[in-house]
């Protein structure tokens, strides 16, 4: 065979190669899009640069298609927060503490917090002005990883990547800082049973305050 063909299938696989990429990347974010209310318990794993140890929680997360989000922890303390109709949010009651702000006059943490409902949500396609974003699948197992654009090095975005299963009964999503810190959430769809325990526009009013 001949240098010149050799190189002519060479170049011929990689349009190959790149659709079979961009078929992987679709098929996912089409799996984790959602369409309707969803709720998943989970649990929390934080590594801050100046704790000794990392910071552990557990609680419940409820979304709607409209973009609500509700993340209930319930350890180590009860503290609800949430997103609705473009406002943040939080209520402790132990600590009695409660707050509502516009959610883009939040700064960073509302930046991140937008972008963990987009994933959450399924919407990673609409991060992709802001990521690179690459699909694998193993089997029954897939991850998206979210690669901030080099260009956009100077606004500190967070690296994440997503994982799951074929049955999208378990998710897990890791969030890792420009400076080094990271949160880990692994994610187990609630059963039918556990669903009816928590009411997501319940939560909304509690944390609101009404």
């Amino acid at each position: 065979m001949t240098i010149k063909r050799v190189l002519f299938l060479l170049l011929a696989l990689f349009p190959i190669a790149g659709f079979a990429d961009d078929a992987v990347l679709a098929e996912l974010l089409a799996r984790i899009r959602q369409t309707g209310q969803a709720q998943f318990s989970y649990e929390e794993t934080r590594i801050l640069e100046l704790a000794a140890e990392p910071w552990h929680g557990q609680g419940v997360m409820l979304s709607a298609a409209d973009g609500s989000l509700v993340k209930l922890q319930l350890q180590p303390t009860r503290v609800i927060m949430a997103i609705t109709d473009q406002r943040m949010l939080y209520w402790d009651p132990q600590q009695n503490q409660r707050h509502n702000a516009a959610l883009d006059s939040a700064g960073p943490a509302g930046e991140q917090i937008k972008v963990f409902r987009t994933i959450l949500q399924g919407r990673a396609d609409e991060l992709q002005t802001s990521y690179d974003i690459s699909a694998e699948k193993q089997g029954k197992q897939w991850t998206l990883r979210m690669t901030p654009k080099p260009e956009l090095t100077a606004d500190a975005l967070p690296a994440i990547e997503i994982a799951g299963d074929d049955k999208d009964e378990q998710r897990r999503i890791l969030i890792k800082q420009a400076d080094g810190e990271s949160t880990e959430y692994r994610m187990q769809k609630a059963s039918e049973a556990q669903q009816q325990e928590y009411s997501l526009q319940r939560l909304l009013l509690e944390a609101s305050g009404e």
